[in-house]
């Protein structure tokens, strides 16, 4: 039989326990579990039904289940959805959140561990546990709350003081700490206005500080949901950087991506994201590729990498009947910090454009003589300060490159030494750093897509409507799919071709700086050109 409590009893909670009051009113609340639970939290999903979750005192488990209000003469019924296995250890404190996805859990554990999850998925109306990221805080949290409104998590560590970080698993986990003498358990904190939050322990002490101002509304621009990822890089840290798409003419569906592992090497995967090579030849950073390349009556499919070890270019051939990628060569720079690098197709021949962080760029053209590859200096041009990605629109004889701190600019390739101009700068939504451009092109008209690291977005521009910012957007998970959304991006890459069933109108893949749902090394998200291509009919 189904343990059943007052109805009153459902909207405030005790605060003599470690936990966090998801809907609360001044009446009080007889706890809805027995006396030896005392880790627990309840939030409201509407005003009938209610996420409860505790932790089994005896095995540590994390129980989540439903509280239904029904008829105030027959009292609430608490039903069991699921439980967890006992974790490696013992959890201090827990509470509760909501977001557009659904309902979730923060757990601190002895350790200085936290987890989030999900708990409940509000599309499906699923109850499943969900993990999110998993991450060190250092001390031992002995309350929490959140506040969803704001998207703020604080966390009391007694004699330390109280941490905030966001609640947004896509953001930069960075901790804010307010110092304060916690020298008794903490019973509740509440964030009484915009930015003022107030604690109160047990014995009824109230402290009082300044939350951190929230960094950016992640609402504010329109979301593109994931369609797929790739498997993750084999190095922990800041490793992926830049992708690259070949196209396989035969097969569209065959095509393959292509991925720097900046303290690995490079990565070739499928549409499916599985990674099918990896070729440890160093610390490569970008790279792109052009296909049918013409060395006199030869022709050939390339990769070119910017390699740091070494500060030199790094040559591949990408076998079009096989789809196997082999290096080719290694070609010196005499740059001191070889960074950013994209290709540049004539007529004949291929050209890099490579730069420095020091805001050289190099442009050479590349030779073969006798199988033997070689690299001669066309021209040398500068930014004012550090640039990385670029492209170059073949057919037009323009590249285009982002100068990271302040915007992109144009220069044509028709000739050596011809001008560069400015022609984007950064505004209230398009973030330094500038990182990652493509191009995409339908209907006879290209976009310009560029990252826009500071606030993980994405900035679109119309080409041909004098560079006109069409909008930017941010790249939502999709929760069913377990694929987290994309952040922190570096490098990004576009194809317009139709690839086969799952990306008929081209794709976009995207670094992920922080790759959770759960907790892993980088790799890259993959998006539907369908999905783009609506962003731009819609803001054009």
């Amino acid at each position: 039989m189904l343990p059943r409590f007052p109805l009153s009893g459902l909207l405030a909670l005790s605060l003599s326990l470690h936990c966090h009051v998801g809907y609360a009113s001044t009446q009080p609340l007889p706890a809805p579990f027995s006396d030896d639970i005392e880790t627990y939290a309840i939030h409201s999903i509407d005003k009938q039904r209610h996420v409860a979750a505790h932790i089994d005192p005896l095995t540590q488990a994390l129980v989540v289940s439903t509280l239904d209000a029904g008829h105030e003469h027959n009292g609430a019924r608490m039903s069991e959805k699921y439980r967890t296995s006992s974790p490696q250890a013992d959890v201090e404190t827990l509470c509760l959140f909501e977001d557009e996805q659904g309902v979730g859990a923060f757990l601190f554990d002895v350790r200085g561990m936290a987890k989030q999850h999900y708990l409940y998925r509000k599309a499906t109306k699923q109850w499943e546990l969900l993990p999110i990221r998993e991450f060190a805080v250092g001390g031992e949290i002995e309350y929490c709350t959140v506040d969803n409104a704001s998207g703020r998590v604080f966390m009391a560590e007694e004699g330390v003081g109280v941490w905030q970080i966001s609640l947004a698993p896509e953001s930069e986990l960075v901790r804010h700490l307010a110092p304060l003498a916690l020298n008794e358990d903490t019973i509740d904190i509440t964030l009484t206005s915009k930015d003022s939050v107030k604690v109160t322990d047990e014995k009824g002490k109230v402290f009082t500080f300044d939350a951190e101002p929230v960094a950016y509304v992640r609402d504010d621009l329109s979301l593109l949901v994931v369609d797929g990822q790739t498997d993750p890089v084999q190095r922990f840290g800041d490793a992926a950087d830049d992708p690259a798409i070949w196209v396989n003419n035969d097969d569209p569906e065959q095509s393959l991506i292509i991925g720097t592992d900046k303290k690995a090497g490079l990565d070739v995967y499928n549409l499916s994201g599985e990674r099918l090579q990896h070729l440890p030849i160093g610390k490569v950073n970008n790279v792109d590729v052009r296909q049918s390349v013409r060395f006199g009556t030869q022709s050939v499919d390339l990769a070119v990498a910017s390699n740091r070890t070494g500060n030199k270019l790094s040559v591949f051939n990408i076998d079009v009947k096989t789809r196997q990628v082999s290096h080719l060569a290694d070609l010196p720079t005499p740059l001191n910090d070889v960074y950013g690098l994209c290709l540049y197709q004539p007529k004949e021949g291929l050209e890099v454009l490579v730069n420095d962080s020091d805001g050289t760029y190099l442009r050479y053209a590349l030779s073969v003589d006798n199988g033997e590859f070689g690299a001669s200096l066309m021209e040398q041009f500068s930014v004012p300060s550090q640039p990385e990605g670029c492209v170059a629109d073949d057919q037009r004889q323009q590249l285009f490159y982002g100068e990271e701190a302040s915007g992109i600019w144009l220069r044509s390739l028709a000739d050596i030494n011809l001008p560069s101009e400015k022609v984007a700068d950064l505004n209230d939504k398009v973030h330094a750093d500038i990182e990652g451009m493509e191009i995409y092109t339908f209907d006879g008209q290209r976009y310009l897509v560029a990252s826009s690291q500071g606030n993980d977005s994405y900035a679109v521009y119309a080409v041909d409507d004098d560079m006109r910012w069409l909008g930017s957007f941010r790249i939502a998970p999709d929760i069913e799919k377990g694929i987290d959304g994309a952040s922190e991006t570096d490098g990004l890459a576009i194809s317009s071709a139709n690839l086969g069933a799952g990306y008929p109108e081209g794709l976009l893949v995207v670094q992920d700086g922080r790759n959770v749902m759960p907790s892993d090394k980088q790799n890259f998200k993959l998006v539907s050109g369908v999905k783009l291509r609506n962003f731009i009919r819609q803001y054009r």
